[in-house]
């Protein structure tokens, strides 16, 4: 195991998303703590809850990882096993949402928020490993920086989703929302709003 500095070239990257990081996670405090309730309550959405718990892990991860590059004589490698390994327990407390996320009919959208997040920690976590023996390896640096950029990604689209934000239109949003409708009972109760727009009901079955 060794515990060399890390090159110059990468410290410049693991100055600026220090900083970065701790800004966002500053603002994603605020941001929740305006109306708390509507995450931590206990009617809030299990959704929510996700996607706050989601947004957190991630950019506390890459704060820790960033952090962690920059200590004088402490091993990189370890530091990116230790926060890869905290952020997938937090990624595995999720699944303590699954009845609620069938309950609330947003279980694709929710798995595969899992799926993504699991995947990048756990190659993380690989990453680190291989860092612990070779702190300056560059091909594994690079890619340890790649996974830190999905992840400042996850971060902040989760927390954008957090704040309300209509999701997009493209075609992968697209490809997400059909799938997600196709997880939803069949005997599902249309909404008010579906009833509204069919123009085959009369003005009697709109009320």
């Amino acid at each position: 195991m060794t515990s060399g500095v890390i090159p110059a070239a990468y410290s410049n990257f693991l100055v600026a998303s220090t900083q970065a990081s701790a800004a966002l996670i500053g603002l994603l405090f605020v941001s929740v703590s305006i109306s708390p309730e509507r995450v931590f309550g206990r009617q809030a959405e299990a959704e929510r809850q996700a996607l706050a718990l989601s947004a957190f892990t991630a950019l506390a991860n890459v704060f820790f990882v960033s952090f962690g590059g920059l200590i004088p004589n402490l091993s990189f490698g370890v530091a990116v096993v230790i926060a890869g390994v905290v952020a997938m327990s937090q990624t595995l407390a999720l699944l303590g949402l699954l009845p609620k996320w069938r309950r609330e009919r947003t279980l694709v959208r929710s798995l595969g928020l899992f799926a993504i997040s699991a995947a990048i920690y756990g190659y993380e976590v690989a990453v680190g490993v291989r860092l612990m023996f070779t702190s300056n390896d560059a091909g594994a640096l690079t890619v340890l920086l790649e996974l830190m950029l999905g992840t400042y990604s996850i971060g902040l689209a989760r927390a954008w989703q957090l704040l309300g934000a209509p999701r997009g239109r493209g075609t992968i949003s697209g490809l997400w929302g059909w799938l997600s409708s196709r997880s939803r009972a069949p005997d599902a109760a249309p909404s008010p709003h579906e009833h509204a727009d069919d123009p085959s009901r009369g003005p009697e079955d709109r009320t």
